[in-house]
């Protein structure tokens, strides 16, 4: 985009700063220019592909994606805008049909009612460790701690199920080798939250009895085995299980998505194809509602901490991000782009001002830190024994067969057998800070080179106490992409249900089609969770989800309108018809042919390949995207 800096001020609006005359005829000649190109090449290229121009290439869609409230943006006298997205699919046709029988107010609820029914279906299924003792799986895991953190309670208002309490300071080192506490303290108040709950009634306290010590007597811990076979094949704690993710969606991930949409300046008919597209997001739902996990709080906060940020929230926005990382570590994968933000906005307002603003954002991410480990800080052997369990190194560069470069690379070179897990580690922090440093240097110069212009034009000081968000907040879901695939691709440790953290920043994009920008970003969101998914196939059917993963894949695709036969030619058209040819040969070879016996993972590693493969492009890509949308940012280029 040719645009000088957009802004916004603390109600939400954007508010374009106004820049000298010389300043403005050359952006008026540049702008006029720009767009008369890309109109010329837009008409070209559907002249070429026989259909109509769909959306902007590329179209600055993190400036673009959402349009501020108070209508589209207007083309240069003499050049014409970029046509509206005006592709068909069923989740637009409903859409339609609800705003023209005069039922626009209903959009939300049925959306919301939309999601719900789709989750609860889902887990109607299996899940982790159905059915698998001793250690069962991650419901048992999650479930486990709601035993041990509420064990604590002592209440005449809550049920007793079990005789054995565990007190708070052992809460990270009670029994490590059964479902060892190993997140942060949000998730322990959580987990003694739903216990305390679940403790309120005599039908549902059986579901929250603590399992015997490893070291107790056999016949204590077949005893309690014994119960918890009768309550799996009962199905009441798998419900009330199901149900306490559900809720979780509700209070804190739908109502992130709906906001976000909101305040992007999404409305009516645009605003609900845009929410349910992210809503019925199949990583997630298969994740969380399948194998079973809360990762949607953790990225519901995210989401949250970028919508305080719209709203020129920033210590409130920088609480909800401490908070997601209180919940869950992987959050880390998304902090050098909310620091890189958080940051750049001190330098965009420069002088004392944005002094001030850095260290009320620094008291207030440190006193939130100290708020939720409070419990753990003395003594300090306490905190370290929880650090230790949060970040556990000694666990090696990866436990699981994970799409990420290490594993690929481990096909050719089986790399812990030549280097110890300290060296190793090393690598990986070496390598994660190689692939994301150069976009948090980019959004650091963004953000202070804009404000160097913008103070020299006269239409921001250091002095003004009023100033809205700079132009780096349009290029935050971008930023929060590259940065959480960085981590996911070289990171130590990472587990194949991480995807989900660079998927949610780039699912939210896809709103972007809505606003009439953003084609491509919207054909590599939709080939980057197909990949996603299908990365995660061998986990899913693991849990016996199989059946939902074919059905919640391909009703997504479908009801937002998703034909890769369809798309216009284009390096990701072709890329997404490769990639699903080899995930459909690799399904077609697994269900009719065993691995050979010396290669049992074969089908595995085909996988996890293909899927690192695209995620690198997908990288790339966006790592391109951010230059471009940062360099037009500050006015120096246009795309």
């Amino acid at each position: 985009m040719g645009t000088p800096l957009n802004r916004q001020g603390g109600g939400g609006a954007f508010v374009v700063p106004k820049p000298s005359k010389t300043i403005d005829r050359r952006w008026a000649v540049l702008d006029a220019a720009a767009l008369a190109s890309r109109s010329a090449k837009s008409s070209r290229r559907s002249d070429r592909d026989g259909g109509d121009e769909s959306a902007s290439e590329s179209g600055a869609s993190a400036l673009s994606n959402f349009l501020p409230p108070g209508g589209r943006a207007k083309a240069a006298p003499g050049t014409t805008a970029t046509p509206r997205d005006l592709t068909s699919s069923p989740l637009r046709t409903w859409a339609r049909w609800m705003r023209n029988s005069g039922k626009s107010s209903w959009f939300i609820p049925v959306l919301v009612a939309v999601a719900l029914l789709v989750k609860f279906a889902v887990g109607l299924g299996g899940y982790s460790g159905l059915g698998a003792p001793p250690l069962r799986g991650d419901l048992e895991a999650q479930r486990h701690w709601l035993s041990l953190t509420s064990s604590s309670l002592k209440s005449t208002r809550l049920h007793q199920p079990s005789s054995y309490s565990v007190s708070y300071d052992r809460w990270y080192d009670h029994d490590r080798s059964y479902w060892g506490l190993d997140y942060p303290p949000l998730t322990a108040y959580h987990s003694l939250l739903l216990g305390a709950l679940a403790r309120l009634s005599s039908t549902t306290a059986p579901f929250v009895a603590l399992r015997p010590e490893s070291t107790s007597p056999a016949h204590h811990v077949s005893a309690w085995n014994a119960a918890m076979v009768g309550l799996e094949r009962a199905g009441a704690m798998k419900s009330w299980m199901r149900a306490s993710v559900v809720w979780g969606d509700l209070l804190v991930w739908i109502t992130a998505v709906v906001t976000f949409c909101r305040i992007r300046g999404l409305t009516g008919l645009s605003q609900a194809v845009a929410a349910l597209t992210v809503l019925l997001q199949p990583a997630l739902i298969l994740v969380d509602n399948g194998h079973f996990q809360y990762n949607s709080i953790m990225l519901g906060l995210t989401l949250w901490s970028v919508n305080l940020f719209h709203g020129g929230h920033d210590l409130l926005g920088a609480v909800a991000f401490v908070l997601s990382l209180g919940f869950k570590q992987m959050a880390l994968y998304y902090s050098p782009a909310i620091f890189a933000y958080l940051l750049g906005k001190c330098l965009w307002i420069g002088g004392r001002p944005g002094m001030a603003l850095l260290i009320r954002i620094g008291t207030a991410t440190v006193a939130s830190f100290a708020l939720l480990f409070a419990p753990f800080l003395f003594p300090p052997s306490l905190l370290l024994q929880a650090i230790n369990r949060i970040f556990p190194f000694a666990r090696g560069l990866f436990e699981d067969k994970v799409a990420n470069v290490w594993c690929a690379l481990n096909v050719a070179v089986k790399l812990r057998d030549l280097a110890s897990v300290g060296v190793l580690a090393k690598l990986a922090l070496f390598a994660t800070l190689c692939a994301v440093l150069p976009s948090v240097i980019g959004m650091l110069w963004v953000s202070h080179e804009a404000g160097r212009r913008s103070r020299a034009s006269g239409t921001n000081t250091p002095d003004d106490t009023s100033v809205g968000n700079p132009p780096t907040l349009a290029l935050l879901p971008h930023a929060l992409f590259v940065s959480a695939m960085a981590f996911f691709l070289f990171s130590f440790q990472v587990h194949e249900k991480s995807i989900l953290l660079p998927l949610m920043p780039l699912t939210i994009l896809m709103g972007g089609r809505e606003a009439g920008f953003g084609r491509l970003d919207w054909e590599w969101a939709v080939l980057l969770n197909n990949i996603g998914v299908f990365s995660m196939w061998p986990l899913l059917k693991r849990d016996g989800v199989g059946l939902q993963y074919i059905v919640v894949l391909a009703a997504w695709n479908a009801v937002i309108g998703y034909n890769p036969f369809k798309l216009r030619r284009s390096f990701v058209k072709y890329l997404s018809l490769a990639s699903y040819a080899v995930a459909f040969l690799i399904h077609a070879l697994e269900l009719v042919a065993a691995p050979p016996a010396h290669l049992p993972d074969l089908f595995v590693v085909l996988n996890l390949t293909v899927s690192a493969g695209v995620f690198a492009l997908g990288f790339l890509w966006a790592s391109k995207r951010l230059v471009q949308e940062g360099w037009a940012a500050v006015g120096n280029a246009q795309f």
